[in-house]
């Protein structure tokens, strides 16, 4: 096979398998039911295929910028989630459950920069390389008690169908559905982990024809669909985007490492990603009790007061440590592993 050609199969592996894990962290465990418009095979199918497109340019950035420092890692999320919700869709100027500007911050910085890229994909590799139970077995199950917790809110919100079968009193259909929607998901989030794993190392570098190709199409998009359905886009994505990849690219000019997917520790051992399956177990549990306690808290706000300021916080905090360490005169990152 041409080299240029398997290079390009190489790519679409890992963002296939980047795209799920971020679906994953950014909208499966978000929903947190399968009882709302959409959830069939096909739509989470698609789903995912359009998550997959999103990954393509964040593994774009972690390449092109050297992201491999925990602090530059946090800032391609932040590239990554200003990506989805201010120029795929239009959240971050606002909408009427989020308004502006608290908007800029949630979804973006409170959700899918730690959560989706901080915590499922950068965070949950480097512990499974690490081949510790103990280890796989906590994040796991913090993860899904989390999980758990933030799956309450829909109660005092359902979707017509959870409704109706919480106004039938069948706390255990619901309950149920749950939990096969959990573990459902979570399967194919260990395949995605093995596979990208087995993909290691990678250098993500698309060809000239992708490259341009897809800043064409963002530029288009962003001045045909983002501007026209959320004006203040013109004015608030451009100097958010420009102050993240300065600091991204300050994080270039020092870092000498290879970035974080080129550089993927390794060997997993197999046993240790069937411990993932304890997100959904501990998601289930707590979900599972808090429902027969009819505990009907709203989980969803306290994580918005709580996440929304700590992450425009952070990436405040991102953008000083990654402009202070490229000033000039600086040492370049010591070479040794941080793995």
């Amino acid at each position: 096979m041409d080299r240029g050609v398997k290079a390009f199969f190489q790519r679409a592996v890992v963002t296939l398998c980047s795209g799920y894990i971020i679906v994953y962290f950014g909208e499966f465990v978000f929903w947190a039911t399968p009882d709302r418009e959409g959830m069939t095979p096909g739509g989470l199918i698609a789903v995912w295929l359009m998550y997959s497109v999103m990954a393509y340019p964040f593994l774009w950035v972690v390449n092109q910028f050297r992201v491999r420092d925990p602090w530059a890692v946090w800032m391609a999320g932040a590239f990554y989630g200003w990506f989805e919700e201010g120029l795929v869709v239009q959240t971050t100027y606002g909408s009427p459950d989020t308004p502006f500007p608290m908007s800029i911050s949630f979804t973006a910085l409170a959700w899918h920069a730690p959560i989706d890229i901080w915590i499922g994909w950068y965070a949950m590799r480097r512990v499974l390389a690490q081949n510790r139970l103990v280890t796989t077995l906590a994040w796991a199950s913090g993860i899904g008690v989390f999980y758990g917790l933030w799956g309450i809110f829909w109660w005092n919100e359902p979707p017509p169908p959870m409704k109706a079968l919480l106004d039938a009193g069948r706390k255990d259909l619901v309950a149920l559905h749950f939990a096969l929607f959990a573990f459902g998901t979570t399967v194919p989030l260990l395949l995605a982990y093995g596979l990208l794993q087995r993909m290691a190392p990678i250098q993500f570098r698309p060809s000239t024809v992708e490259r341009w190709g897809f800043v064409g199409l963002a530029l288009l998009y962003f001045a045909f669909v983002t501007v026209p359905a959320a004006p203040r886009a013109l004015w608030v994505l451009p100097p958010l985007m420009g102050l993240t990849f300065w600091a991204l690219n300050c994080n270039r000019r020092i870092e000498t490492r290879p970035d974080v997917l080129a550089a993927i520790p390794g060997p997993v051992k197999h046993w240790n990603y069937p411990v993932l399956l304890a997100i959904p177990l501990m998601a289930s549990v707590v979900y599972g009790v808090a429902l027969a306690w009819d505990v009907r808290a709203a989980t969803n706000l306290a994580f918005y007061y709580v996440a929304t300021p700590v992450g425009a916080l952070l990436w405040i905090a991102g953008v000083v440590v990654c402009v202070g360490r490229g000033r000039p005169g600086r040492r370049p990152l010591p070479c040794a592993s941080d793995e």
